[in-house]
């Protein structure tokens, strides 16, 4: 992670991090099964890119 992603996240693009004061025990877990949901996703987006990006370098230097 490079200082401008660094500076994006801290910004709060991604709505993180969350104020977690004042949620209850459940909240908290539910929020933590939320995202762990999203970062499976997130790695199966990138798992996806990296053969798209692996396809079409060996594409360009056939």
């Amino acid at each position: 992670m490079d200082e401008e992603d660094v500076a994006i996240f801290k910004g709060g693009e991604f709505g993180l991090p969350r104020n977690l004061e004042g949620m209850s025990v459940d909240s908290l877990k539910d929020y933590r099964a939320a995202l762990e949901r999203e970062i499976k996703h997130v790695d199966e987006a990138l798992s996806h890119r990296k053969g798209a990006a692996a396809g079409a370098e060996a594409l360009f230097k056939s």
